[in-house]
């Protein structure tokens, strides 16, 4: 599939929101009130903490975003790119259009330029394909969710994430993109997964990393084909 990339749409990524983490709800609060405004959303991944359509604890703990994205795909083309934390989400987001890992990269178009969208996690290796197929296996999912008697599996992965820390600085960031960009022959590479938010041209390509909605506040926007960041 490839779609069109509008001006002045939104990119958001890798918001893990939970208890703690509250700058997804804000954002679309004010998304809600017009006080930020846009007519395309790109949702690009881990935007839960953790969530997948077979977790009834989470899909609970999430409701509310759950809600006000439902509601608000109404009157905003929205685009959700699945993550790490967030997959097998078809069924929670009708309206919206979701993409797993599988059907990643997404391809667009920008104007006259071709764009590849992915969360950020293609292309790391054999184990980590093996590892992602695994976890997002439904049969697997729903045996674990039908021995999480009391939530005890649940809250044991939802307080283990809470005491983690997702803001970091890659030192070495500059050279995985270099290797990534070779895996795409798209004019301009859009993804989210990494939480640093910069961009690098390498071979005529462009490569954008879209910043951690939490760990920077910030979203960003396209416009006159330039991506840039805007603080939340």
């Amino acid at each position: 599939m490839s779609l069109n990339i509008k001006e002045n749409a939104i990119f958001i990524a890798d918001s893990h929101f939970n208890e703690n983490r509250s700058e997804l709800l804000v954002f679309l609060q004010k998304l809600q009130s017009n006080e930020i405004k846009t007519t395309q959303l790109f949702l690009m991944g881990d935007m839960f903490d953790f969530i997948s359509g077979e977790s009834v604890y989470f899909i609970k703990q999430n409701q509310e975003i759950i809600t006000l994205l439902n509601t608000l795909s109404k009157n905003v083309e929205m685009i959700y790119l699945e993550g790490n934390h967030d997959y097998n989400l078809k069924k929670l987001f009708p309206n919206i259009k979701v993409f797993s890992k599988k059907e990643q990269p997404l391809l667009a178009t920008y104007k006259d330029k071709t764009v590849a969208l992915s969360h950020g996690d293609l292309y790391v290796g054999a184990s980590y394909d093996l590892y992602c197929k695994v976890i997002r296996n439904r049969v697997l999912l729903k045996f674990l969710n039908f021995i999480d008697v009391n939530s005890w599996l649940s809250k044991k992965i939802h307080f283990a994430l809470l005491a983690k820390n997702i803001c970091h600085n890659l030192s070495n960031f500059e050279e995985i993109v270099q290797k990534r960009v070779n895996y795409f022959s798209e004019d301009i590479i859009i993804e989210g997964h990494y939480h640093q938010g910069k961009q690098f041209e390498f071979d005529n390509k462009k490569y954008i990393n879209i910043p951690s909605l939490t760990c920077s506040k910030e979203y960003s926007l396209i416009r006159n084909y330039e991506v840039g960041n805007c603080l939340l």
